[in-house]
Parts: structure tokens; C-alpha cells; sequence
């Protein structure tokens, strides 16, 4: 791995894999940092497989950085949301599924089946290496690896968008971002629609789910009516998925990310990312 285009391209898999184990941004990016400039001060003699070697590393500074915030995250007030990427904001492996839905799947997961199950599925690590890198045996790390895959398997299956519904989709979300008006979104409910809102305790969200097309509903016309006339609103590409973005008109600070998840049937759920210190990184 020795030209710049190589060393590129890996970068954006190494830090969608961090990102991955993090769903922290400019942790992952630091994470990746750190491995690469091990990698670079190391005698090239001790390194028999430099891509090996850097995902170790990065996994490796992934588990010991979810160890730190363990009980900060136990603590959360509210339901935890990763921290939202903008498609041209960072270089990321567009073959690596950081969806939200999939995120949150990884979330239920130890931080030692997430690390095997991420370098099984994007490096096809062997059993043997698992098992070297994570100190046990191949029986365990084969155990690890299905248990984790029987939890994030067919459970958030993404569906391919079909053009004519990727045009009813975007007109309505440039009715709701130009002018206010939710319904053509609205109709697109799914009946069993779901919110999930992080504030993190810093700024008014729920603090549980909410669920079902009648709740939602309520909910996104008094959030439209309270607030439409103080913020700007902009469409946008976020971990992937279509998003709102919201700015105070004022301060134009983005105070709001609403990405929307979408299967063939329909909207089938809202992610609203309002803790200001997972919107630092937009700002």
C-alpha cells in the first residue's frame, strides 16, 4: 500500500469501519490518525500485512475508546444517535453500510462482537486471525461473529428506491423544506412509523420512541408550527439516507438533522439528531 490513491481509499475504510464501531466522528477520524501514523513509524520489516495491521489498530483503539464512555453512554438521557455525516463531508467506503437504522443494530451489539463482526464482514478476517487478534480461541471467535450476525441480520434490510418513488420522495421534501407544508411527507407515513430523537439531555427531545402514523403525525405538525417560521431548512444527504437539515435564521446555527428512513412502502422512521455536540463537527 504505496501510492496516494491506495492510502486514500483505505483511509475512508478504515474510518467508516471506526465510525462503525464509534458512531463518533471526529473519534473515528482521530482513530484513524493514530493508526496510520503507527503504521508509518514502524520498521516496515516488522509488518507482514499492512492492511492486518492497520485494522487491528484501529479496532484495537475503537474497544479501548468504547471501554472510556461506557458509562457515559449507559447514562444517556434519551435514545443515543451517532453523530450524522454529510455525504460531502467526509471520505467514506461507500460499500460499508452506516444507514442509521444499521447503526443503532450495531449499538445492541458487545463491543467485542461488533469489533469481529465488522473486520469478519469488511476485511474477511479468518477465524484464526480473530482469534489472535482478540486473544481467544477460533471456537469463540466463530461464536462471536454468527451470534452477532443472527442480531443485525434481515432486521434492517434496505430496500432499493424505485425512480418514481425517489421523485415523490424529493418533491415532498422540497415542499416541506420551501414552504412549511408536511402533508405530501405526512402521506408517505408508514402506519407503524417510528421517531427516535437524541438531545442528549442539552436540548428538548423525547426521551423515548415515539410510534405509530397518528402520534407522529401530532408530532411534526406542532414542531412545524412552532418552529417553521424561526428556522431554515435544506435538504441534504446524510450517513446515506435523505435528511433535513434545520439552521436558526437568525444565528443560522444547525440546530436540527432529521434524516428519514425509507423501505418500499414508505417513510418508516425519523432520526432527529438535536444534541449540539454531535452537530459541532457541521457547524
Amino acid at each position: 500500500m504505496t501510492s496516494s490513491d491506495a492510502v486514500a481509499t483505505y483511509r475512508a475504510t478504515l474510518f467508516s469501519i471506526a465510525y462503525r464501531m464509534t458512531g463518533e466522528v471526529m473519534v473515528s477520524e482521530d482513530i484513524v490518525q493514530e493508526a496510520f501514523l503507527k503504521w508509518m513509524n514502524r520498521p516496515e520489516e516488522t509488518i507482514l500485512d499492512d492492511k492486518a495491521y492497520l485494522a487491528k489498530s484501529v479496532i484495537n483503539t475503537a474497544l479501548n475508546h468504547l471501554e472510556k464512555v461506557k458509562r457515559e453512554r449507559e447514562a444517556y438521557k434519551g435514545p443515543w444517535l451517532p453523530e450524522p455525516i454529510l455525504a460531502d463531508s467526509h471520505a467514506i467506503d461507500a460499500k460499508i453500510d452506516i444507514s442509521y437504522g444499521f447503526m443503532l443494530l450495531l449499538e445492541k451489539l458487545a463491543p467485542l462482537e461488533r469489533a469481529v463482526f465488522i473486520l469478519k464482514e469488511s476485511f474477511d478476517f479468518g477465524y484464526s486471525e480473530l482469534a489472535k487478534l482478540f486473544d481467544t480461541t477460533e471456537a469463540n471467535g466463530r461464536q462471536l461473529y454468527h451470534r452477532a450476525k443472527e442480531k443485525v441480520s434481515g432486521t434492517n434490510r434496505r430496500f432499493p428506491i424505485d425512480p418514481q418513488q425517489q421523485q415523490i420522495l424529493l418533491e415532498a421534501f422540497a415542499e416541506a423544506s420551501e414552504t412549511g407544508n408536511i402533508d405530501p411527507l405526512i402521506h408517505l407515513f408508514k402506519t407503524d412509523i417510528e421517531v427516535y430523537s437524541d438531545g442528549g439531555g442539552k436540548v428538548i427531545a423525547a426521551l423515548k420512541p415515539l410510534v405509530g402514523s397518528a402520534i407522529v403525525e401530532q408530532f411534526m405538525r406542532s414542531l412545524v408550527r412552532q418552529q417553521y417560521s424561526q428556522l431554515d431548512v435544506k435538504p441534504a444527504l446524510v450517513n446515506g439516507e435523505m435528511a433535513l437539515l434545520f439552521s436558526q435564521k437568525d444565528s443560522h446555527m444547525l440546530t436540527t438533522v432529521m434524516i428519514i428512513d425509507v423501505d418500499e412502502a414508505g417513510i418508516r422512521r425519523f432520526y432527529f439528531v438535536r444534541n449540539p455536540d454531535k452537530l459541532a463537527h457541521l457547524q
